[in-house]
């Protein structure tokens, strides 16, 4: 299951969890859900969105490991490309 999915079924469950409060409160009963429901559904959407987060953020440095590499590159055609302009010149200048 991915991160999305465990924190849709979070999601999920907190609705069902405040479908059944509302209709308590409207039935004027008491509602006691299990303590550990509510925590474990929190604590699961908090798991998520934390996995995602540190997904990002390993996602954002790849990113500019990639940009960085990308850069060099790019800095090294140019090197290349100002040494076959100037050997391109000589060649000529020979001719």
């Amino acid at each position: 299951m991915g991160l999305l999915d465990t924190s849709c079924v979070g999601l999920n469950q907190l609705a069902t969890d405040c479908r059944s409060l509302g209709a308590a409160i409207a039935a004027g009963t008491d509602y006691a859900p299990s303590g550990s429901t509510w925590q474990a559904t929190v604590a699961a959407i908090n798991d998520a969105n934390a996995d995602a987060a540190v997904a990002a953020r390993a996602m954002g440095a790849r990113m500019q490991d990639t940009a960085a590499s990308l850069s060099i590159t790019a800095a090294h055609y140019e090197v290349n490309e100002d040494r076959s302009a100037s050997d391109l010149r000589v060649l000529v200048a020979e001719v």
